[in-house]
């Protein structure tokens, strides 16, 4: 059922709406002669949630890209690292490689469950960077590293901002308003032939709602596991983990 649960809903607050219609024009109260005013109305309530839509896609669509950046990264610092262990065996490896695990599983957990441990997982590395100095490797590589890090900062930072914001909340007071005046509009409204008109408002009621519930639920990118299907999947990392945990 999770699976339609947009589509559900959304059908039946049409339904509501068409039964609302319907005892409306059996107690003569439609009131409202059908003019231009309507289609002007359909025309900006569809501007309006069109553009909430572009920009909370725009950051749903990163947010899909940052947990393959966010593993390639740690993917990439663990194999840099062995190599490095390879001619600086005072380099402790495993440990390095047991912070990894615990930067990508606490990454992974912060975004499911809105923590903040993975920021100071990922300061933790700076620990190993300056035992990489002790143990004689190469400046150039620990910058490397350094630079790394930052990444990951930058990449957790990002997805704490969009899974916590709510772009211009006053368009979205605006959109619902839009919606709500829309559909009470076109249910005082006498449109014939009557059967038809039906039809028409539940599509449009149907079309509006759906998208503004479709907003709600991709604005928050990531939920707890299985919540919701459009989730952004946090798969890469769960791998990412496993890999680190079963690596030389």
């Amino acid at each position: 059922m999770k699976k339609f649960r947009l589509f559900i809903i959304s059908l039946i607050i049409a339904g509501v709406v068409v039964g609302i219609k319907f005892a409306l024009h059996k107690l003569e109260w439609e009131i409202i002669v059908l003019g231009s005013l309507h289609t002007s109305m359909v025309a900006g309530a569809i501007f309006v949630i069109g553009f909430l839509l572009s920009t909370t896609m725009a950051d749903y669509k990163e947010s899909e890209r940052i947990p393959a950046d966010f593993s390639a990264n740690i993917e990439n610092m663990y194999e840099d690292a062995v190599s490095i262990h390879a001619n600086y065996k005072k380099f402790n490896l495993k440990a390095f490689q047991n912070q990894l695990q615990q930067v990508a599983a606490s990454f992974a957990s912060d975004v499911r469950h809105k923590t903040n441990k993975s920021q100071l997982q990922i300061h933790k590395l700076s620990e190993h960077f300056a035992a990489m100095e002790k143990a004689d490797v190469p400046p150039n590589f620990i910058v490397k590293f350094k630079q790394q890090q930052a990444l990951l900062t930058k990449h957790l930072l990002r997805v704490n901002y969009i899974q916590r914001i709510i772009f211009i909340p006053s368009a979205t007071i605006l959109a619902w308003s839009i919606v709500v005046v829309t559909i009470g509009l076109l249910t005082f409204t006498e449109i014939e032939p009557f059967y038809g008109g039906m039809i028409l408002v539940a599509g449009i009621t149907f079309i509006l709602v759906y998208i503004l519930q479709l907003i709600h639920v991709i604005r928050t990118p990531f939920h707890t596991a299985g919540k919701t299907q459009d989730d952004v999947s946090l798969f890469l990392i769960d791998q990412t983990v496993e890999h680190l945990k079963k690596a030389r």
